[in-house]
């Protein structure tokens, strides 16, 4: 059974390793991709991967930080597959610095592209779906917007953010046929999770099997931008809440 056949999805941060797996189980599922990135050219390869599974893709250069980015993906992406079903938000980034050395200007651009990026997505997703009575929203979180971070306060702070803003704007849609959820996948290897660390750190931590790697939470993500999700609604959905 494909879940999601038919399914338009636009996804932010969809030139990373989560986003191409993600995006390739999707596709497999039966939906057609808009993917976004900053950086076009790994847009450009995710959706390349996705065609060559068979699946249906586009690549957009997206700045998620501004408004209107939304505006542009959404369009591009109904132009081609039709009306917009899901925005999956991935996009983030994650310095990892002490708060004493953090200046103010990697703070705001931690939440601007982690948070307000999420804030921006939505808003304009929920102006779209709510007329036609269906849609979902997804973000990911991560445990550390519970638990903390060493060396990652901006961070930490920007996942509870997601949490917070996804459950009091859940809220907002209830009853409405439009949902909002977020999801923390665990620690992850991908490119992101590596910066900072020494190969020995990285050895070792994969040693100890606290680490997943990118497609082991794709079946879940399925399922929260399928219809089977229907009553799960302003949920954070986690497992590394103790990692």
């Amino acid at each position: 059974m494909n879940l999601l056949e038919g399914k338009t999805i636009a996804m932010t941060g969809g030139g990373g390793g989560l986003g191409l797996c993600y995006g390739l189980a999707m596709a497999k599922a039966g939906a057609a991709i808009a993917v976004s990135d900053i950086n076009l050219g790994a847009a450009q390869a995710t959706a390349d991967a996705i065609i060559k599974a068979g699946g249906r893709a586009i690549a957009v250069k997206s700045d998620v930080t501004q408004a209107a980015a939304f505006e542009q993906l959404f369009d591009r992406a109904e132009a081609e597959f039709g009306p917009l079903d899901v925005l999956l938000n991935i996009a983030g980034m994650f310095p990892r610095v002490a708060l004493v050395d953090m200046t103010e200007e990697t703070w705001d651009a931690v939440i601007t592209l982690n948070l307000k990026s999420v804030y921006l997505g939505a808003r304009a997703a929920v102006r779209r779906m709510l007329p036609r009575k269906r849609g979902i929203v997804l973000s990911t979180a991560s445990g550390t917007g519970i638990r903390g971070q060493p060396k990652g306060s901006a961070y930490s702070a920007s996942k509870a953010g997601i949490i917070g803003f996804t459950r009091a704007v859940s809220l907002e849609l209830k009853d409405t046929g439009v949902r909002i959820n977020c999801f923390g996948p665990g620690a992850t290897d991908t490119p992101l999770w590596r910066v900072g660390k020494s190969e020995e750190d990285i050895k070792r931590l994969l040693a100890a099997g606290n680490v997943y790697q990118p497609d082991d939470f794709s079946n879940v993500v399925v399922f929260l931008a399928s219809d089977l999700s229907a009553p799960l609604n302003g949920e954070f959905i986690s497992r590394d809440l103790h990692r």
